[in-house]
């Protein structure tokens, strides 16, 4: 089968998990025989076989502009006759049984419409809140979550939608059930497409515990933003006060300054690979997951579970649905400082009892790719299916 994926950015150009994933599931496709093009907003990369441009600047550099130039960027992702050219030529060139959508922002709803027009399959995973929100976040300005969705996201979410309800994708995936739902109670043309196929967990692997005492250590992986929950996170573990107790913080972002200059924070700055791999095998014995906005389905819990890695979350989003049962207790409601605090006593009083052992749930890469193979054979046109 031949895979065209459309995502926005794409590996070296990583802002988030969602990239991270498509690239990781591109290389599983490869592995099982299926051929994989790439379509971006202008990165360059391994397999890609289309851009389109980036304007009014590259979609990483987003949090770096102004208000008047974020305005424009997202003007932009309104309407983008290019995309359906670049997207249609790309598809014909390619010669795509499926296409695959990920993350779209910055390519308008022409990145959604055109399979249908084309007349090839398309599966489409929600990542994001894009489809919703403006920003794709569903959070404001300064970073703290919306309550409800404001009017300029139900005006553009109305416009982009109706748009793509007369050429949907054929199968909506969601990572999860909370965006699935959140998502059906507003897009009357996802119901009947759409299923929950969480992100896969990689093989189970036990951790490497060092031998001898140490303070019980508790960690954060991510985007250092107040979405993210990192400034509560600073300020439940200044609140422990405890020589017993120490945090390493790992990402980057707008609160990077902050965390570095936290007393008694080791801050790591941005880790992948064998640093990433180390922090989680062997460093941490609690990962502190304190997303206030509703994040779909973050990749690191997975990460988590895989090496049996205790962790404390947020009743935010998905976050309930993927962690280990023994971690239930330890949830949170996002944003309250007070209960991380509790939380993390709790923890550090008896990791035992909340330590999970390697698994590899909810779904592991084998199953995760029966469930997207099996979208795509219901997306494609009987008569085109190979």
């Amino acid at each position: 089968m031949r895979v065209l994926m459309v995502s926005s950015l794409w590996p070296p150009v990583v802002l988030g998990g969602a990239e991270i994933y498509a690239s990781a599931l591109a290389e599983r496709l490869r592995g099982n025989g299926h051929t994989v093009g790439v379509l971006t907003l202008g990165v360059d990369g391994q397999d890609v076989v289309g851009q389109v441009p980036s304007w009014p600047y590259a979609m990483q550099d987003y949090g770096s502009q102004t208000s008047a130039r974020r305005a424009l960027f997202h003007l932009a992702d309104l309407a983008r006759p290019d995309t359906h050219r670049i997207l249609d030529r790309a598809m014909r060139e390619f010669r795509a049984d499926v296409v695959h959508s990920h993350v779209v922002q910055g390519m308008s709803a022409s990145a959604m419409t055109a399979p249908a027009r084309a007349g090839i399959g398309h599966v489409h995973t929600l990542h994001d809140y894009w489809l919703l929100c403006q920003r794709n976040s569903m959070v404001k300005r300064d970073d703290t979550p919306c309550e409800t969705r404001c009017g300029s996201c139900r005006l553009i979410g109305g416009v982009r939608n109706q748009q793509i309800g007369r050429h949907a994708p054929d199968v909506v995936v969601a990572v999860s059930r909370a965006i699935e739902q959140s998502h059906l109670e507003v897009l009357p043309w996802m119901r009947g497409r759409s299923r929950v196929v969480y992100n896969p967990v990689s093989e189970p692997r036990a951790r490497i515990v060092t031998p001898g005492p140490r303070p019980i250590t508790f960690g954060f992986i991510g985007r250092l933003g107040v979405d993210k929950g990192i400034v509560t996170l600073l300020r439940a573990f200044a609140r422990l006060d405890s020589d017993d107790v120490r945090l390493v913080v790992a990402g980057r972002g707008p609160e990077a300054e902050t965390v570095a200059a936290t007393p008694g924070v080791e801050f790591r700055g941005w880790v992948s690979g064998d640093e990433k791999d180390a922090l989680l095998g062997a460093d941490i014995d609690c990962l502190v997951v304190p997303s206030q906005w509703p994040d779909p389905a973050p990749l690191v819990l997975n990460e988590a579970r895989s090496r049996g890695v205790a962790v404390i979350g947020t009743t935010a989003g998905g976050i309930p649905e993927l962690i280990a049962p023994e971690c239930v207790p330890l949830l949170v409601a996002p944003a309250n400082v007070e209960a991380l605090v509790e939380s993390m006593r709790r923890f550090a009083e008896a990791p035992e009892v909340f330590t999970p052992a390697p698994a590899a749930e909810p779904i592991d890469w084998s199953a995760h790719l029966d469930a997207i193979e099996t979208a795509y054979a219901d997306a494609m046109p009987s008569t085109s299916a190979t």
